[in-house]
């Protein structure tokens, strides 16, 4: 495998995500490839027994509401734990403890974003927090294993959420 050299990087729009041009050598090629740079960002498994609180939301990009574990940005100071208990607040109204589970990249062939996956448990009911403008969150609790199996059937299609779920299933 060929190590890559940035020789060029251009700022193409600048907004709530940024989008960029880098000009790289790969091996001996050059390569143009236009990179989105997203915030990194917090996606929690919140368990309770035999239970999973996950929400529904609409998707502009996806064009439909889909089902999903809580997540968000990290917004700028704050440390993926700290995004992580807000985003539950917020998203689901619970608190929890909170233990890492992984961390990937969302879309690696394109943007930057990297999610840090927590598991929450040991769960209790606060407040819901205030949403973003753009959320219509609803909150959907399920059996583990109903979502397991959404996941495999396609029924579950936010691939966040399938890899977090499947990878709490294989834990322990």
């Amino acid at each position: 495998m060929g190590s890559a050299r940035v020789i060029g990087s251009s700022r193409i729009y600048s907004g709530g995500i940024n989008l960029r041009r880098d000009r790289f050598l790969l091996g001996d090629r050059v390569i143009d490839k236009e990179i989105v740079e997203h915030q990194d960002s917090v996606g929690i498994v919140a368990v309770s027994g035999s239970d999973v609180i996950l929400v529904t939301q609409y998707r502009r990009a996806a064009g439909k509401v889909l089902l999903e574990i809580p997540a968000g940005k990290i917004e700028k100071g704050e440390t993926p734990r700290q995004a992580a208990v807000r985003e539950m607040a917020e998203e689901i109204g619970y608190s929890g403890r909170l233990t890492p589970q992984t961390r990937w990249y969302l879309a690696p062939g394109y943007s930057t974003e990297l999610m840090h996956v927590f598991v929450a448990t040991s769960l209790r009911k606060l407040a819901r927090g205030p949403l973003d403008e753009d959320e219509n969150i609803k909150i959907k609790k399920m059996k583990l294993n109903v979502a397991f199996k959404k996941c495999l059937s396609g029924e579950i299609q936010d691939s966040k959420t399938v890899a977090a779920l499947l990878a709490y299933s294989q834990s322990d």
